[in-house]
């Protein structure tokens, strides 16, 4: 019995080993065709551009071109190549990987850390949109990754090149005034539509918190019950701020574009880098608006409620208050009639990498 176990258990190991590896190439030349995309001519002339260009500046711009990506993503697949491989020289990360994936239509340009200031982002997707792309259209595979990878070349090597090239990004994404004015206009509306439905229901909320903190401290609502109906009316109100905060965070970061030279911005960037998020600043946060400010503004207004003494109730809540303030105002609560309760519901080797790495950067494209 105890064999047939260890037999059972070798085989899930096995077969858990087996399905959970990735397989992804291991390079040994700078070009590899294993799509069959090129002539062996032009592999060969791809081979001896990119070697002497490695030999010359120690940078590596790699070719791979498979069939399929396998049920990955071209960016998935193009990173771990690259980090499987690593390519590019271990102290500058100087890699460049182009990866082009035959059945699935779709390539990459992956570049390593050391080179994502030269070759960015915007540059990547530019050579991929206007160079490649047009040429893999046609089926000329060859001709793409050669003007590409000629362009990349040039980028690297010629400062004054990559700002005239930046210069030329900057010109084809700038929008005409009356683009910019529609867009403006639509925008408006947008955060109009979106802040008035927040901040009505803010208000509706907010009402509803001091109104329970009112009647806790009269006696019109019990202690026992007030910590559901806060929890309750708090939900409201926080459900209400994402529509108040994000559209404006969203119209500052656009203000900042066109103050900026169209400099796109990320809100969600903005958000996560923001220093004072934290635990403590949260805490503080809730606390203020949620119980602070409400009883400051009960208190500031008891005297236009006929001078109401000051008194608590630990079980038994004013009922006509409660219908008042609660059962009628759109919540999904229902108090009991008791006061009390609450419910709710390839085979060379003369390639290698040089120990780089890839953070990620580049772009993507298909055709």
């Amino acid at each position: 019995m105890s064999k047939i176990k260890l037999i059972i258990l070798l085989f899930f190991v096995w077969f858990q080993y087996t399905n959970g590896q990735e397989d992804f190439p291991v390079l040994t030349e700078i070009v590899t065709d294993n799509a069959a995309l090129f002539r062996e001519s032009e592999t060969l002339e791809l081979r001896e551009k990119l070697k002497a260009y490695e030999t010359e500046t120690t940078h590596q711009i790699v070719v791979l071109t498979i069939n399929s990506l396998e049920n990955n993503t071209v960016e998935n697949y193009a990173l771990k190549v690259f980090e499987n491989n690593e390519l590019g020289q271990k102290e500058a990360d100087n890699g460049l990987l182009i990866l082009i994936a035959k059945n699935d239509r779709k390539f990459r340009i992956e570049v390593g850390y050391g080179l994502e200031p030269i070759i960015t982002d915007a540059f990547a997707s530019r050579i991929i949109r206007e160079t490649m792309t047009p040429e893999f259209k046609k089926g000329d595979f060859y001709k793409g990754v050669d003007l590409a990878t000629s362009e990349i070349i040039k980028l690297i090597d010629d400062p004054k090149y990559r700002e005239e090239f930046a210069n030329l990004n900057e010109e084809g994404s700038e929008m005409p005034l009356w683009g910019k004015i529609i867009i403006g206009f639509i925008l408006l509306i947008f955060l109009g539509l979106f802040i008035g439905a927040g901040g009505t229901l803010f208000y509706k909320g907010y009402k509803q918190l001091i109104n329970l903190f009112r009647g806790l401290i009269t006696g019109k609502v019990s202690i026992v019950s007030f910590p559901f109906f806060l929890f309750f009316s708090i939900i409201t109100v926080a459900f209400s701020l994402p529509f108040i905060i994000m559209p404006l965070i969203f119209g500052a970061v656009f203000i900042n574009i066109g103050m900026n030279n169209n400099q796109i911005g990320d809100p969600f960037m903005f958000i996560e880098n923001a220093s004072f998020l934290n635990i403590a600043n949260l805490i503080i946060f809730v606390v203020v608006l949620f119980i602070a400010i409400p009883l400051i503004i009960v208190f500031l207004t008891r005297s236009n409620k006929n001078h109401e003494p000051f008194k608590l109730s630990i079980l038994k809540s004013d009922k006509s208050f409660m219908s008042k303030n609660f059962s009628s105002s759109g919540s999904s609560s229902s108090y009991s009639s008791s006061g009390s309760g609450y419910s709710s519901s390839s085979s060379s080797s003369s390639f290698s990498g040089g120990g780089g790495s890839s953070g990620g950067g580049g772009s993507s494209g298909s055709w």
